[in-house]
């Protein structure tokens, strides 16, 4: 903040002027937060140009344009810097609030927020992962409840088949004897369980 106060405060000193130009940009150097540019008139590039206020932090918010498009850059009138005012094509911008907190980068295929190294969320157009993604999709209620069905259905009809089969062995016959066993069969011919997929592939955690 006491950087942007003392740009102000020198550009509004008496005798100096403010210079815009429109430019279209040549180079991007996302490391250093700056642009390499040329203007409109055709005059000489410029090399360097900040897009922040304070090119020794690496915290704020940064735009950064694509190459080939059109940027305002101003500039006090015997500076020798100058800095991006508007850009008119974004790349991507990078939001920091601090080393130790927030971080959020925007561009074209995603958007990713961390919190911390334990902590993120990254949005694209296959979903949405958290964390990394390491314990694999959420759980789809809807299919659970159909699965936990068909087990429940399932077991019920074998406890209902095992009685029927040891019903019709018989008193006094083997147990191993074939009217069981068709019994049996018989009434475990229709029963089968066939799980749905559980996991949400598009939120992962």
């Amino acid at each position: 903040m006491n950087n942007i106060a003392e740009a102000i405060r020198r550009m509004a000193q008496g005798g100096r002027q403010t210079v815009s130009l429109i430019c279209t940009v040549d180079a991007v150097d996302k490391e250093a937060r700056t642009v390499d540019c040329t203007p409109l008139d055709e005059g000489a590039p410029l090399l360097g140009v900040n897009l922040q206020a304070n090119q020794e932090s690496k915290f704020g918010v940064v735009v950064y344009p694509r190459v080939g498009s059109y940027v305002v850059v101003g500039f006090v009138a015997d500076g020798s810097a100058g800095i991006v005012l508007m850009t008119d094509d974004i790349e991507s911008i990078e939001i920091v609030v601090s080393d130790k907190t927030s971080r959020v980068l925007i561009d074209e295929e995603r958007v990713r927020i961390d919190v911390d190294q334990e902590t993120s969320a990254e949005l694209t157009k296959d979903g949405v992962v958290f964390n990394g993604g390491s314990l694999r999709g959420l759980v789809k209620i809807a299919e659970l409840e159909d699965n936990l069905n068909q087990l429940k259905t399932y077991v019920e009809t074998l406890k209902s088949a095992t009685s029927s089969g040891i019903k019709a062995v018989g008193v006094s016959t083997a147990a191993n004897g074939p009217a069981g066993a068709t019994a049996f069969d018989g009434a475990m011919a229709s029963a089968s369980i066939s799980f749905k997929n559980m996991e949400n592939e598009k939120v992962k955690q």
